[in-house]
């Protein structure tokens, strides 16, 4: 196990060093600047429909710069410890075409799409030339790294909505989106003349790499090296039957599955020809399994965020007086300043009294009903955003289409006009 270790250290050490490269550090403020636009976007929307917004697009770019770092750090760990090399692997296509394809959808940003039609290009055409077990590879080892992202942070930036049920009602639901740019260190295959003059390296046994790297062309003794790479994770969900927190953690759960599916996939491939297409295939059929598994769950399941009988909170903006009097997301109100509520029209009714207010309610989890003096100034906005009830509409019809549909479709619109 030495050499492992040796190969671990290696790669921690190796990782800060990334941003010394000037190529790498163009391509991460592209997709960083990718990024930042989606959480602008989604601040942008919070505004509209409320007022004010949840997610800060600066903090939340900030907080995806550095859990991309973790992700990126474990993702290069998971890539080298294979051993997937993207010596003819086509690594430079990946990027481009993730990107083009990010602008008819944010979720074809994912490297599953862009890897299998490569792959799939490759296979039946010839062209362009990569290598399909290594893309694979390197597809399931970040799917793998986004799984951790999603389980630490995928509730961390969910916009409450009113969206159209599955019987036509109108139900609250929470958007999730995070993204994240991904500095990579991989492996890349090059050829001394002589490999007795060089210190440092580390002899790993014959079985690995895991996946099999092509002949490099020339004279010499073949060598692993290290570089640096960028690539680009998102993640979008919607939760209707559940909190934010555990949608983003069954779909970890799925998303961790298909990554190690793919995994073995992608190492059989590169013993056994026949492979490359189950491989291929799998990457996009396997990531929308997972994407329709989620929507299904969702489908089946009775909604959440329902007012019916008592009020139901679907959201508490931060720093706000419900927030300061610890009024929490699917709390139930019974009674404010002596008033019976029952959904939005009653508490809206309620909250015209200015001043302070008594709230009669239960925070999931209490026993009995609590009373709080929910403090504001004249007739100031408590922060409560009440699950919808019979006879609400919804805010907003969920859709993700990228900045190309949505620039076309606005375009379209305006000439129509």
């Amino acid at each position: 196990m030495q050499p492992f270790y040796e190969l671990l250290e290696s790669v921690v050490k190796s990782y800060p060093g990334i941003f010394l490269n000037p190529v790498v550090d163009v391509l991460y403020l592209v997709v960083l600047g990718l990024v930042a636009g989606q959480y602008a976007r989604v601040q942008s929307l919070e505004e509209r429909l409320y007022g004010r917004s949840k997610n800060k697009a600066f903090i939340k770019t900030l907080w995806g710069i550095g859990l991309g770092l973790v992700g990126g750090l474990l993702a290069s760990v998971l890539l080298v410890m294979v051993g997937v090399t993207v010596s003819d692997a086509g690594f430079s296509y990946l990027l481009p075409l993730s990107l083009f394809l990010f602008l008819w959808s944010p979720r074809f940003l994912c490297f599953s799409y862009s890897g299998a039609l490569l792959s799939l290009s490759h296979l039946v055409f010839g062209w362009p030339r990569v290598n399909v077990q290594a893309i694979m590879a390197l597809v399931a080892c970040l799917h793998a790294a986004e799984s951790l992202l999603i389980r630490l942070s995928g509730a961390g930036c969910s916009t409450p909505l009113y969206v159209p049920g599955k019987d036509g009602r109108t139900v609250g639901g929470f958007a999730l989106q995070r993204f994240w740019p991904v500095p990579l260190i991989v492996l890349f295959m090059v050829k001394v003349p002589d490999i007795s003059a060089m210190t440092g390296l580390i002899h790993l046994p014959d079985w690995w790499p895991l996946i099999k790297a092509p002949p490099v062309q020339g004279p010499g003794t073949p060598l692993f090296t290290m570089m640096p790479v960028v690539a680009a994770l998102g993640y979008g969900d919607l939760a209707i039957s559940v909190t934010p927190r555990e949608k983003a953690k069954e779909t970890s759960r799925n998303l961790f599955l298909f990554s190690v599916i793919l995994l073995g996939f992608a190492v059989a491939a590169s013993r056994w020809s026949p492979f490359v297409w189950v491989a291929a295939l799998f990457a996009p059929i396997g990531h929308e399994i997972v994407i329709r598994m989620g929507n299904r769950q969702e489908s089946e399941r009775d909604p959440l965020f329902v007012s019916d009988g008592d009020l139901v909170v679907l959201d508490v903006f931060e720093g706000t007086p419900a927030h300061a009097a610890g009024i929490e997301r699917e709390a139930r109100i019974t009674m404010i300043g002596g008033q019976e509520v029952r959904g939005r029209q009653d508490l809206e009714a309620a909250l015209a009294a200015p001043g302070d207010l008594a709230f009669t309610f239960m925070n999931v989890g209490d026993k009995r009903p609590r009373e709080v003096l929910v403090r504001r100034n004249g007739t100031e906005p408590v922060g409560i955003l009440p699950a919808p009830g019979i006879g609400d509409s919804p805010l907003v019809v969920p859709h993700n289409s990228g900045p190309l549909v949505v620039f076309l479709k606005k375009f379209l619109a305006r000439k129509a006009s």
